[in-house]
């Protein structure tokens, strides 16, 4: 690990611990990585369609809420010894409730930020990417429709969002 990519990996860490509170960024303790939570900006009166997705689950009807907030997008990263002169951040992207095509877009959408800024630090320019745009860039809109899904072997079937949502609620003000 070269001394200036040291250097640009602690900076980058300690900029983004400044910026933003423990519960949507966690160092890890272990290895130069982490973990953040972001919650994305919805609009105003945003709609949740939930559908099911057989004929006895909710009799082919379906119901909408409006809601406030969704469960956050994880962004687990580390930190190459070579990020960020040559390599970028290794990471992982998940969100409850987006499908894993459009968990797969907005990858590339990152590997693309990583490649017109290499030899840059990237985490902040990712985390405001997913933050304010990854609504318009999958083109989700209002009533926003997710299908019922079965879990535990088609035991029992449960929403993809959670009613409540808590997970985001205390970032909200941020």
């Amino acid at each position: 690990m070269s001394s200036e990519d040291k250097e640009a990996q602690e900076d980058e860490l300690l900029a983004l611990a400044s910026i933003y509170d423990e519960d949507v960024f966690k160092r890890a303790e272990s290895a130069q990585g982490g973990e953040t939570r972001i919650c994305l900006e919805l609009p105003q009166n945003f709609k949740v369609f939930v559908s099911g997705n057989s004929t006895e689950s909710l009799q082919n009807r379906g119901f909408e809420y409006t809601v406030c907030f969704l469960p956050p997008l994880v962004l687990n990263f580390e930190l190459p010894p070579d990020y960020p002169s040559t390599s970028p951040p290794v990471f992982t992207l998940s969100g409850k409730w987006l499908s894993p095509a459009q968990l797969s877009a907005l990858c590339k959408h990152l590997d693309n930020v990583w490649e017109e800024n290499q030899g840059c630090v990237v985490l902040f320019a990712w985390m405001q990417f997913l933050k304010e745009e990854t609504l318009s860039y999958l083109n989700i809109s209002s009533p926003y429709e997710l299908k019922m899904c079965r879990q535990g072997g088609g035991q029992s079937r449960t929403p993809l969002v959670p009613l409540d949502a808590e997970e985001c609620g205390g970032a909200a003000g941020s």
